[in-house]
């Protein structure tokens, strides 16, 4: 019986499935002059599909090979064999992958003086696109650039608008390199698992990742001198290349940051922020914001938030949300003091906003 041998490329596509009885079969082969698939299959007492499956495997990886004695004939191949046969070949095409990549760096390093030359004498200051991959190569030349520090304020990975999500492996990359970052969430990254997977790997690569009570605002800085911010609704954003606005954005970061809590990889949970969320859902809440508002503002879904919010009211002992204000009122956990009437929340939430 003939068979085809698979390339090397198609063996570690599809993968060798070795169980006991491959191995089995194969002990049996080891010191034969040669052996055949149906002799095989009789002697080991099993049907010969079962015999050709396994012997399928072996041929995969090379340890066993046709023989002379004729079509039919087959002879085993010791492992060192097979290795050198399935694994050098690999071994030659991963360096000379890596060779062409060198290559390639090296042909591209030369426009590097020529770009920066040009960034630096740009004539826009400021470019506004919702074009995926001018987006991603101005995030790529801002990130590849940055030296010294790196700022984000954002929500959960869950709620990450399309920049955020094409900066988060080159964030990580600037902070390999040894920039210093400081991110920002909301307290409910603490609750969420993907959230904490990325900020394990933020703290693994050196960064500092703290959460607060609202995040309003989502933007990157780059060395206080590359701003990505928001561009109104959709996914357009603006592209700042302007020291003074990167520098009032890392005052604001700043100062959300000073009030906000540390993020330690070991923390379960919410850490002891849960209250000082509690306390933020009250105030929003006795504000008069609309469910999707609030939401928003902590970095939660709106199924999310009124889930909270029915927690919030069973500790009350309330049975309405206007009631849970008046009691939280009451009990000191919302400062009526600090909002004056029509001001408590920003002008385009305050102009949706209505009794939740």
């Amino acid at each position: 019986m003939e068979f085809a041998a698979p390339t090397i490329r198609q063996t570690l596509q599809q993968g060798a499935e070795v169980d006991d009885f491959v191995v089995a079969l194969y002990e049996r082969t080891v010191g034969r002059a040669d052996f055949s698939l149906s002799g095989l299959a009789e002697e080991l007492g099993v049907p010969p599909h079962r015999a050709e499956q396994a012997v399928g495997v072996l041929r995969e990886l090379r340890l066993v090979k046709s023989a002379e004695g004729g079509p039919d004939r087959m002879v085993a191949v010791s492992p060192d064999a097979a290795q050198m046969e399935l694994l050098v070949p690999l071994e030659r095409e991963i360096l000379e992958r890596r060779r062409r990549l060198a290559g390639f760096k090296g042909q591209l390093s030369s426009f590097v003086a020529a770009f920066e030359k040009q960034a630096r004498t740009r004539a826009e200051p400021v470019v506004i696109t919702d074009d995926r991959e001018e987006i991603e190569l101005r995030l790529l030349e801002a990130a590849q650039g940055c030296t010294t520090e790196v700022l984000v304020m954002q929500p959960c990975v869950a709620q990450e608008t399309r920049e955020l999500r094409l900066a988060r492996p080159l964030v990580l990359e600037a902070l390999r390199r040894g920039a210093q970052g400081r991110i920002l969430y909301p307290h409910t990254a603490r609750g969420d698992s993907d959230t904490r997977a990325h900020i394990g790997e933020l703290l693994k690569a050196g960064g500092q990742v703290r959460s607060t009570k609202e995040v309003r605002d989502r933007f990157l800085v780059f060395d206080r001198k590359t701003a990505f911010i928001p561009a109104g609704e959709g996914d357009a954003i603006a592209v700042v290349y302007q020291g003074a606005v990167a520098a009032f954005l890392a005052g604001l970061h700043g100062r959300v940051w000073e009030s906000a809590f540390d993020f330690e990889s070991g923390a379960a949970g919410y850490a002891g922020t849960l209250e000082d969320l509690k306390a933020t859902l009250l105030d929003l809440l006795a504000s008069g914001a609309k469910d999707e508002v609030i939401a928003r503002r902590v970095g939660m879904s709106e199924r999310t938030f009124r889930r909270h919010v029915a927690t919030i009211m069973q500790d009350l002992s309330a049975t309405s949300r206007f009631q849970a204000g008046v009691l939280a009122a009451r009990t000191g956990l919302v400062d009526t003091d600090a909002r004056p009437a029509g001001l408590a929340t920003g002008p385009a939430e305050a102009a949706t906003g209505s009794a939740a």
